[in-house]
């Protein structure tokens, strides 16, 4: 009788123990990864990318509560060309809910300098992409490194029906101007231009951080969660910049204390980048949570390359304006029934100069190689928008009856506003003209200049209200 009370008297202590937790804390792995910084797109799947995966698919094996999150759907997309194999695994324990999908773009982008229509673009493509090849969508924006972030932020993901957002970088501000602001919370709601609203983790720390011991003791994680209204924190830990995996010791010390069984006060989860954010749906539930409405910018830190490396700024804006102009004349086109919508042309040029919006390429941080291949890909992908604008105008113009004296020209606006502009075209004519006469739909002459004339084409100038 006294062994069967000594025995339930063990259990119910162990159990008790269990539910004493004073609080929960999401443990996020990571294996950050710049696609291009200090290498080239080439080192970044022939030796970065590779490692990311075979790294990961070992501690799924060697682990049964580890999971892992990775951004970038470009990065997949690698993964699916240059390693099928590994790709089907990856697509395995992604069904498993063992390797999650985090931040739901086509890649990690500098959400400063691209334009709204970028933006969205990237989370579409991204999200596509995910959808086609793993049947799920995320839910999240996920940068843990960038160079501050904008007060478009939470609209635009609010918009694309993510919920979420994290980072450790706000712990670079410096300037004390920004006083308690630097980080304006570890766990809350950060409030977008429109009064959208998503959840955010503020000071997830440092994303490369390791550990030894179990980690419900760590003093850091402790103090993070004490701090907390909610009592939750928000972790990352892994690798930084190169991809790769946490550290074997790092993984075992999350195992040893998750599901309650840690020996410190807090409860450990082997979370996704997303899960906390997930509880605290719907948000209007949550009064307790503190929001910031503002702009999350950084104030030293890398700063100065938002006006470095010039010439990739200008490439990625001339390709923001061709995009919106080729699927505007491409929908034109269609609806006139002149040409079919180009679908996977857009789609490709769009995601041959978008990923290199990514925060170490477009900001100007990256080695001189890297620019090598990012002006490439930007080129390419400009010489497409034209190819398709140039081709939807055409068959728009063929529709149109532009019988006239002279030589017709049709010019395209691409904008939703009237505008006026200078219009430089080549005229084909079989001789030199001595000089030149330009008219307005209306009969209206306005100033045209004749530049040159050579191979049977008249180059020249005019001002058109379009």
């Amino acid at each position: 009788m006294k062994k069967v009370l000594v025995v339930l008297f063990m259990f119910f202590s162990l159990s008790t123990f269990a539910q004493q937790k004073t609080g929960t804390v999401y443990m996020v792995s990571n294996a950050h990864f710049d696609t291009q910084w200090n290498w080239t797109v080439q080192t970044s799947i022939s030796e970065y990318l590779r490692n990311t995966i075979n790294q990961n698919l070992k501690l799924f094996e060697m682990y049964p509560d580890y999971v892992f999150n990775f951004e970038g759907g470009v990065k997949y997309n690698w993964m699916k060309e240059y390693y099928p194999l590994q790709f089907e695994k990856v697509k395995e324990y992604v069904k498993k809910g063992r390797w999650h999908i985090s931040g739901a773009s086509w890649d990690a982008t500098d959400p400063n300098m691209p334009s709204p229509e970028s933006f969205f673009r990237n989370i579409l493509l991204g999200q596509l992409f995910y959808k086609q090849e793993f049947g799920v969508k995320s839910t999240d924006i996920f940068l843990p490194d960038c160079f501050g972030f904008g007060y478009t932020l939470p609209t635009v993901a609010a918009h694309c029906g993510l919920i979420g957002f994290s980072t450790q970088k706000l712990q670079w501000r410096a300037n004390p101007f920004y006083g308690d602001a630097k980080v304006p919370f570890m766990i809350g709601l950060w409030q977008g231009l429109d009064g959208s609203r998503i959840a955010a983790a503020l000071d997830a720390r440092n994303y490369t951080s390791k550990y030894k011991e179990d980690v419900s003791k760590d003093k850091e994680i402790n103090d993070l969660v004490a701090a907390s209204p909610n009592k939750k924190g928000y972790r990352y830990y892994g690798t930084g910049d190169i991809g790769g995996s946490p550290t074997i010791l790092s993984v075992e010390s999350v195992q040893k204390a998750v599901n309650g069984k840690g020996e410190g006060p807090v409860n450990v989860v082997s979370a996704t980048s997303d899960q906390l954010f997930k509880e605290y749906l719907p948000f209007s539930a949550h009064p307790e949570l503190p929001v910031f409405d503002g702009e999350l910018l950084m104030d030293v830190h890398a700063t100065g390359c938002y006006t470095s490396q010039s010439a990739m700024k200008l490439f990625n804006r001339r390709n923001e304006q061709l995009a919106v102009a080729a699927e505007s004349a491409s929908v034109i086109a269609d609806w006139m029934g002149g040409a079919k919508y180009p679908s996977t042309k857009i789609a490709g040029a769009w995601k041959r100069f978008i990923w290199h919006q990514f925060h170490d390429d477009l900001t100007g941080t990256s080695i001189p190689q890297a620019y090598t291949f990012s002006w490439n890909d930007e080129l390419l992908s400009q010489t497409q928008f034209n190819d398709i604008i140039a081709h939807a105008s055409a068959s728009v113009g063929r529709t149109l009856d532009t019988r006239t004296k002279g030589i017709p020209v049709v010019v395209f606006n691409s904008l939703a506003i009237p505008r006026k502009e200078m219009v430089h075209v080549f005229v084909p004519m079989e001789t030199k003209p001595k000089g030149i006469a330009v008219y307005s739909p209306k009969g209206k002459r306005v100033n045209a200049q004749l530049l040159s004339y050579s191979d049977g084409k008249a180059e020249l100038v005019f001002a058109a209200d379009v």
